[in-house]
């Protein structure tokens, strides 16, 4: 056999631009096929620091020792009970409150808990969530408790 006479295997280009449109277009079908079926939630959050720390009742406060990392502008993340992010954000500045309404302490300073309002809407529903602060064990709740009406209380202790 001469060199003109072999028969050389043909290189085969496929036609990337149907095919990269095609699965360009499959994946924006199953993408807006998917967002248009998420239920969400409004999450309120009330993050109890049960520091005890002596405080003027109603002034701002942050979370004392050993809890100093719960304060305005410390970094959270709402997860899935298996941990995957839902949303991350920044802790406001706290507010006291009488740490035990049932005593009249009879003075300005009293025993006080640090307390931080955190709204976070549209969550995707889920069964289960974990608020993870830089620090401390991640403080869980479950859907169950959401209400328009009534933040969640998380206590940090």
């Amino acid at each position: 056999m001469t060199r003109s006479s072999q028969k050389r295997p043909r290189l085969q280009i496929p036609r990337c631009p149907r095919t990269v449109a095609g699965l360009i277009g499959v994946a924006l079908v199953g993408l807006v096929g998917c967002t248009g079926s998420v239920d969400t939630v409004d999450v309120h959050l009330r993050v109890v620091v049960a520091d005890y720390y002596i405080r003027t009742e109603g002034v701002e406060c942050a979370g004392a020792r050993p809890y100093e990392y719960v304060h305005a502008g410390a970094r959270f993340t709402l997860e899935t009970e298996d941990g995957t992010d839902l949303a991350e954000g920044r802790l406001p500045a706290g507010r006291a409150e009488n740490a035990d309404p049932s005593i009249d302490w009879a003075v300005e300073r009293i025993p006080t808990v640090c307390v931080m309002d955190v709204d976070l809407p549209d969550m995707p529903e889920h069964t289960n969530y974990q608020l993870r602060l830089e620090e401390g064990r991640p403080l869980q709740f479950a859907a169950s408790l959401i209400s328009s009406d009534e933040p969640i209380r998380l206590t940090v202790q």
